[in-house]
C-alpha cells in the first residue's frame, strides 16, 4: 500500500489491537483498503449470517417447543404428573452437554456443511416423531434423542464463524446468531398459535401438530446448510478469485489469533490448564440458567398473569423481539468500542431489576414489563460472554477446546433450570424467579473477576514489550503479542 493512501482507507491489524487497548507495533503487518475489506464482508455477511441463523432459530424453536406444548394441553394428555414435565424439559441436556466438545473436534473432519446436515436431519426426524409421543417414557426419548443432535450444532457453528471473522467483526455476528434464539421465540410463538388452531384436525391434538408441522420446517435446513455453506471461506461458491487473495490475506493478519489448523493435545490441555477458562464457565453456566427458564418457561409465567392457551403464544412475542433488538444493538456497541465486562454487567442488572418486578409486585402489566427487561439482558449475557471468550483465546484448536467444554458445562444449566419451575410454585415462581435473580448477581462477580485477571495479564505483557523481552515459546493469547479484550 503506498504511503499516499490515506489513514482512514486503511485497515490493519493495528487498528483491531488499538481497541484491545494495546500498542502493537504495525512493522510488517498486511494492510486493507477498508472498502475492500467492507465488500468482502458484505459479501459473506449476506449469505453465511441469514444460514447460521436460520440454523439456530429451527434449533431453538425445536428444543422449546415443548413449553408452548405444555400449555396447549400435552401434559394432560400424556398423562403426566407432580415434577414429569420439568425431568422432560432437562432430560434434554443429557446428553446436549456431553457431545458439544468432541463436536468441536470432528466438525474439522467431517466439514461444516456435511455436520451440520446430518445433526440436522436427525433432530427434524426425532422432532417430527415426537408428535406421536403416547406417555411419559415418550417424551423422555424424544428429548434425550433431540439433546444429542442439536449439541453439536452450537459449537459447529461459533467455530465456524471463528475461522471466518477477525476479533472484532465477531460479536456482531454472533448478535445475528444469538439473536436467532431471541426471534425463535417470537416466531415460536406466533407459529403455535396458527398451528394450535389445527386441534382436531385429522384425529389429532393441536400440540401433536405442533411438533409434526415444526419438524417438517426443519428439513429446509439441511439442504439450506448442505449446499449453501462452504466449509473453506476461500472456497466459497460466492466468492471471486480477487475475494479469495483478500481472505487470505486476512488469514495473515489473525496468525496470532487462529494459529496452527492442525489439531494438538498440547492445545487441549492448553486449554483447561487456562485459568480464564474456568471463569467463563462460571459465569456462562450462570446466564444459561436463566436462558434455559426464562425460554421454557415464559408461556407458563404469562399465563399465570390471566391470559388464555392462545393469547399466550402471542403474548410471548414482543418480549423475544425486544431481546433480539437489544442484543444485536449491545453486540455493535461492543465491536466498535471494545467494551465487554461494561456492557455484561448492566445487562446483568437489567435481569435482576427485571426479576425483582415479577417477584415484588402484584400488578400484572408491571410483571409482564419485567418480562421485557429480563429479555433485554439475559441474550446479551448468553451470547456477548461466548464472545468474549471467543476473542480472548487463541490458537484453533485451544479456542475449540475451550468453546466446546463452556458450552459443555454451561449447558448443564439447562438441567437445573427445568427443575426451579415446577407447577408447585406457580402462580408466582418464586423458586425460579429468585435462583434466575441471584445466578445474574453470580454473573456480576465473575465478570468483575475475570476483567481483572485479563487486565493483570495485560499488563504482565506490555511490562515485558517495554523492556525488550522475548519469549520465544510463548504463543496463541499467551503471546505477549495477543492482548485480551475486556
Amino acid at each position: 500500500m503506498s504511503s499516499s493512501n490515506s489513514e482512514k482507507d486503511v485497515y490493519t491489524e493495528a487498528d483491531r489491537e488499538k481497541e484491545a487497548a494495546t500498542e502493537i507495533s504495525q512493522n510488517a503487518l498486511p494492510t486493507i483498503s477498508r472498502k475492500r475489506n467492507r465488500l468482502l464482508l458484505h459479501r459473506i455477511d449476506r449469505v453465511v449470517l441469514p444460514i447460521v441463523s436460520l440454523l439456530y432459530l429451527l434449533a431453538f424453536l425445536d428444543r422449546s417447543n415443548i413449553g408452548n406444548a405444555a400449555a396447549a394441553g400435552m401434559t394432560e394428555d400424556l398423562g403426566l404428573h407432580g415434577n414429569q414435565l420439568n425431568v422432560g424439559v432437562s432430560v434434554f441436556y443429557v446428553l446436549y452437554v456431553l457431545v458439544e466438545t468432541p463436536a468441536t473436534v470432528l466438525v474439522k473432519k467431517v466439514g461444516t456443511s456435511r455436520m451440520l446436515a446430518i445433526v440436522m436431519t436427525g433432530w427434524s426426524l426425532v422432532v417430527v416423531f415426537s408428535g406421536f409421543m403416547k406417555n411419559y417414557a415418550g417424551l423422555l426419548v424424544t428429548r434425550l434423542l433431540l439433546g444429542l443432535f442439536e449439541g453439536c450444532l452450537f459449537p459447529t457453528i461459533t467455530i465456524y464463524l471463528a475461522t471466518i471473522y477477525l476479533q472484532d467483526e465477531l460479536n456482531t455476528r454472533l448478535a445475528y446468531f444469538f439473536g436467532a434464539s431471541a426471534l425463535s421465540g417470537a416466531f415460536g410463538g406466533l407459529l403455535a398459535w396458527a398451528i394450535l388452531q389445527m386441534e382436531g384436525v385429522g384425529g389429532k391434538k393441536g400440540w401433536q401438530w405442533l411438533y409434526i408441522i415444526e419438524g417438517l420446517i426443519s428439513f429446509i435446513g439441511v439442504v439450506v446448510a448442505y449446499f449453501g455453506l462452504p466449509d473453506d471461506i476461500e472456497k466459497a461458491w460466492f466468492l471471486g478469485e480477487e475475494d479469495r487473495q483478500l481472505v487470505r490475506q486476512r488469514h495473515e493478519m489473525s496468525k496470532v489469533f487462529h494459529g496452527n489448523q492442525q489439531f494438538s493435545w498440547t492445545e487441549v490441555r492448553r486449554a483447561f490448564a487456562d485459568p480464564k477458562l474456568w471463569m467463563f464457565c462460571v459465569s456462562q453456566f450462570c446466564s444459561d440458567i436463566i436462558l434455559y427458564g426464562f425460554s421454557t418457561f415464559l408461556p407458563a409465567i404469562i399465563k399465570t398473569l390471566g391470559y388464555t392457551d392462545l393469547s399466550v403464544q402471542y403474548m410471548t412475542i414482543p418480549v423475544y423481539i425486544v431481546g433480539a433488538v437489544s442484543f444485536l444493538g449491545v453486540a455493535m456497541i461492543a465491536d466498535r468500542t471494545g467494551f465487554r465486562v461494561g456492557l455484561l454487567i448492566p445487562c446483568a442488572f437489567l435481569c435482576i431489576i427485571g426479576y425483582a418486578l415479577l417477584l415484588g409486585v402484584t400488578n400484572t402489566k408491571v410483571m409482564y414489563f419485567g418480562t421485557f427487561l429480563v429479555a433485554m439482558g439475559l441474550y446479551v449475557l448468553v451470547g456477548l460472554n461466548i464472545g468474549w471468550l471467543n476473542n480472548n483465546t487463541a490458537p484453533h484448536f485451544k479456542r475449540a477446546t475451550a468453546l466446546g467444554f463452556t458450552q459443555s458445562v454451561a449447558n448443564t444449566a439447562g438441567i437445573v433450570a427445568g427443575q426451579i419451575y415446577p407447577d408447585s410454585s406457580a402462580p408466582r415462581y418464586k423458586l425460579g424467579h429468585y435462583f434466575s435473580m441471584f445466578c445474574a448477581v453470580g454473573a456480576v462477580i465473575v465478570y468483575v473477576i475475570t476483567f481483572l485477571y485479563l487486565k493483570i495479564r495485560n499488563k504482565q505483557k506490555q511490562k515485558r514489550l517495554d523492556n525488550g523481552e522475548y519469549r520465544p515459546s510463548a504463543d496463541g493469547d499467551d503471546s505477549d503479542e495477543f492482548f485480551y479484550i475486556y
